[in-house]
């Protein structure tokens, strides 16, 4: 971890990501010494992580912060408060549109450092360094991860309309503007990124259950990179949200069955992920030492301009299907009266050892949590409901309950699970992790803001964020 450390500060303390490259005064990219040395991919791959990490994206942004606005979780107090117009899905409004748009240009500079990376390995022999598989398939799935994302919030969903626009999906790092796919098209691309990235890192082979000790540092701690079961895990999804449910289950049982993940106990349930990446659930997750400050100042700290409240009636949401102790709301949702912090707070996110300059008592890695595995667990059961297969569906689902404290549906008398009931603890467990707005998109859903007491019909108005104006500036 000192070694991650450093480098994450030496890209991103003293330089920006724009040193991966010069441009010559003819506008030809000319590559540093940076990608001589498999360190120097090492050292790139590690800051586009921490690009991720960032407070446009999912520092801040799309995890906990813009999304989960929109998901009507949370509110900023201040009547004039950009979020606001947010909770009433008024993209076009001028104090939150350069919001989104941040969120489009930030996520495709990602992406063209990722391509960066890309490209300097292919002018690389595959036998030039020892972890050329690991560096490449990091790479795509990172390249098709964002691509994807950003599917997700500009483009309409692909089981409305595929063969609307899409989104420009990048291939290579260039000043070419590139075009418009169909979001079938766009969608077919993400699924090409992430079979390569799974060909390539299963080839390797992977690094949970063992140290290689010629490999080096870069192979440990898995779970801060775009790893094998990260692939599939973000395929599971990706197929969920084209409606391939027989698709998404296959990966979802493959990350499942791998044996290196499991739920956390109930009584574990506060430290999940307050400023740490579970090391029982997470797939994937991003270091970050600067996360927990994220938090501190929206999520703990109450009263000011950057401050999330929690809007009222959240219990009715725990207290749907409810049979048991519900850890989650009695640990995530508590009424402080601390000097930063008064009245109730989503503490689910919040390193409550920081808050309070305590040491952590067990050392676990800073940064936040992109992929867990009770995602993983709804859609297993969501395919077997769909096949009318009762059975499996509550031995998949059960199992998520009872890690929070609740009684699985398999021993509730006349009872039975139905989507429904996913959908109700989708909406509880992913809270602060910036899913429940796709969730909404994904079944048009009706959106409620009870702040100005107003319904919203779904529509494209609410589950399509507006592209930028300047991505049409140079378009014929």
């Amino acid at each position: 971890m000192k070694k991650i450390k450093y480098l994450i500060l030496v890209l991103f303390g003293f330089c920006s990501c724009d040193s991966f490259l010069e441009v010559n005064p003819t506008g030809e990219i000319v590559n540093d010494k940076l990608f001589e040395t498999a360190e120097g991919f090492e050292e790139a791959l590690y800051g586009s992580y921490s690009f991720l990490a960032r407070e446009p994206l999912y520092g801040q942004n799309l995890s906990y912060y813009i999304m989960d606005i929109a998901g009507q979780y949370f509110y900023n107090d201040w009547s004039s408060h950009w979020s606001r117009h947010l909770c009433t899905y008024d993209y076009k409004h001028m104090d939150l549109r350069p919001k989104l748009d941040t969120v489009w240009t930030t996520m495709y500079k990602g992406i063209s450092y990722v391509n960066n990376i890309l490209g300097n390995l292919s002018k690389k022999d595959s036998t030039t360094f020892r972890l050329y598989d690991l560096y490449k398939g990091e790479a795509l799935g990172l390249r098709a991860f964002m691509h994807f994302e950003l599917l997700r919030l500009y483009a309409e969903s692909y089981l409305k309309a595929p063969n609307m626009r899409g989104i420009p999906y990048y291939e290579k790092y260039s000043y070419e503007v590139a075009h418009f796919e169909t979001v079938k098209d766009a969608y077919e691309k993400v699924i090409r990124d992430f079979k390569e990235a799974e060909r390539l890192l299963t080839k390797h082979g992977e690094y949970f259950d063992r140290k290689d000790e010629l490999a080096g540092g870069f192979v440990l701690d898995r779970v801060i990179h775009m790893n094998l079961y990260a692939v599939q895990a973000l395929l599971a999804r990706v197929y969920w949200e084209m409606g391939d449910l027989e698709k998404a289950k296959d990966y979802a049982l493959s990350v499942i069955n791998c044996g290196f993940f499991k739920l956390e106990e109930k009584t574990d349930v506060e430290d999940i992920m307050n400023g740490v990446i579970s090391n029982k659930e997470t797939i994937w997750g991003i270091y970050s030492e600067e996360f927990p400050t994220f938090t501190r100042r929206t999520m703990y700290a109450s009263g000011g301009d950057y401050s999330l409240n929690v809007k009222s009636g959240y219990e009715d949401i725990y207290n749907e299907d409810k049979e048991g102790f519900d850890y989650r709301q009695d640990k995530w949702f508590q009424v402080l009266g601390d000097y930063e912090a008064t009245g109730l707070r989503c503490m689910k996110i919040v390193d409550r050892y920081k808050v309070k300059l305590a040491s952590r008592p067990v050392a676990k890695l800073s940064g936040l949590n992109m992929i867990r595995l009770p995602e993983l667990h709804y859609i297993v059961a969501e395919y077997y409901l769909r096949v009318d297969d009762q059975d499996n569906a509550t031995k998949y689902f059960d199992p998520v309950l009872r890690s929070r404290g609740l009684n699985g549906f398999a021993g509730r008398e006349g009872m039975k699970l139905n989507l429904k009931h996913i959908n109700n603890e989708r909406r509880k467990e992913l809270v602060c992790e910036g899913q429940w707005f796709f969730m909404m998109k994904h079944y048009e859903m009706t959106a409620y803001d009870n702040i100005t007491d107003q319904t919203f019909q779904p529509s494209s108005a609410i589950y399509v964020w507006p592209i930028p104006d300047s991505e049409f500036e140079y378009r014929d």
